[in-house]
């Protein structure tokens, strides 16, 4: 029984360790990069921001359409019972019209929506939350002309306004940093122009050395 004791002990002893090591592996969460960091926050902070205000919008709509077909439903079951039918039959007929309209509207939007993504598609974000920011910071943007096109409220056109919304300094948190690959028109390190006048004991022996894998050492005097 003594030794039964002993290894119990021994278990209990043993436990606390394991959960501190599972508590040690699941604690560190380092980010090297600060300023990604504070952007990632500043995403996630303005998302927030316009999720709720759309929410509240969306619900105040809601109860809006519901309050006015209540009222519609309710005044055409009145007509009905006093025997106005032509008069409730005409309600009828408006009612289906503008859900009609409605219904017209959110096809509308629903193509300029396509439209909006297909433009977006071509840039590069930082991820997909930047993106549904910059997609709805554009679309509030929009209007409809009477041709039924989808342009910018200043008159350009939705392929003129994206370009320039992801060129503008504003924006640029939004998308990722261009790496540099060169354009073939910088020199390279180390090696100086050929129009500069130097004389080879001028220069550093890296740049001497650059100038002869180049072929062009015979253009400089000593």
């Amino acid at each position: 029984m003594s030794e039964e004791k002993v290894l119990e002990e021994e278990v209990k002893v043993e436990e606390p360790q394991t959960e501190t090591t599972e508590v040690v592996e699941e604690s560190p969460q380092t980010d090297d990069n600060p300023v990604e960091q504070e952007v990632q926050d500043r995403l996630a902070k303005m998302k927030s921001n316009m999720d709720r205000m759309a929410k509240e919008r969306d619900e105040a709509l809601r109860v809006k359409n519901e309050l006015e077909q209540a009222q519609k439903e309710e005044k055409i079951k009145r007509l009905e019972d006093e025997g106005k039918l032509q008069e409730a039959a005409e309600l009828k007929i408006a009612d289906l019209q503008a859900k009609l309209e409605v219904l017209d509207k959110q096809n509308t939007k629903l193509n300029r929506d396509s439209m909006l993504h297909s433009q977006l598609a071509s840039l590069n974000f930082r991820n997909e939350r930047s993106r549904e920011m910059a997609y709805r910071d554009i679309i509030d943007q929009l209007k409809q002309t009477e041709e039924g096109q989808w342009v910018h409220t200043s008159g350009s056109s939705m392929r003129e306004f994206v370009d320039s919304y992801s060129k503008n300094e504003d924006n640029s948190f939004l998308f990722k940093i261009k790496s540099n690959s060169g354009s073939g028109m910088t020199q390279p390190t180390g090696t100086p122009p050929v129009t500069e006048k130097r004389s080879l004991s001028q220069m550093s022996q890296d740049e001497v050395l650059a100038l002869a894998a180049k072929g062009e050492l015979g253009k400089f005097t000593i």
